[in-house]
């Protein structure tokens, strides 16, 4: 779910610095909460799929899910978030010099190469272990898993206090101005 949901928030980056005028007046109101919706059902219906068959102990069928599950998410869901991403951090680095809410697209960055280096490993490892070739310990797969689901937090704080002198603040301050400053700027444009 967590690379369904990152990509199409890279998606939706990319297309509000390239189409900025499509993103703001055609782009559909209720667009992202219908698209979050569809994605948590493609989600609950693969891991109930994989699941289900492999708890029934049906291993052709288990390792053809896996299969389709890892081709899903590495094949088709990987690829435009990793496009859509460096072309945000293109047209950020090398655009115009007008305000535009940085922070978001750095924490957005961090967030997609964190996940790529954490959970991608993890993936491979099951993936791979299902087929039976292990490549690496579980522990040091589980290990990368636990860290890209606590990272989150870190990036945005570190974030905010490397643009503020690594001042001291609390971790919810930090959020705040993280999300705060995407509102002032849609809201002034």
């Amino acid at each position: 779910m967590g690379l369904y949901l990152l990509t199409a928030i890279s998606i939706e980056r990319c297309a509000s610095i390239l189409c900025p005028l499509w993103y703001r007046c055609h782009r559909p109101q209720h667009l992202s909460g219908v698209v979050c919706a569809l994605l948590w059902v493609l989600s609950v219906a693969v891991i109930a799929t994989v699941t289900s068959l492999c708890l029934l102990h049906k291993h052709e069928l288990c390792q053809k899910s896996l299969i389709s599950m890892f081709v899903l998410s590495f094949v088709i869901f990987a690829p435009p978030m990793v496009i859509s991403n460096v072309i945000l951090v293109i047209k950020v680095l090398c655009g115009s010099k007008r305000r535009q809410p940085k922070r978001l697209y750095i924490v957005i960055f961090l967030n997609v190469t964190f996940f790529l280096l954490f959970v991608v490993p993890f993936s491979s490892f099951l993936f791979l272990q299902q087929l039976s070739y292990p490549v690496m310990s579980s522990q040091i797969a589980f290990l990368l898993a636990c860290i890209n689901s606590s990272i989150n937090p870190f990036i945005y704080f570190l974030v905010v206090s490397c643009r503020r002198r690594c001042s001291l603040m609390s971790l919810q301050v930090a959020f705040r101005r993280v999300f705060e400053e995407t509102a002032v700027t849609t809201v002034s444009s």
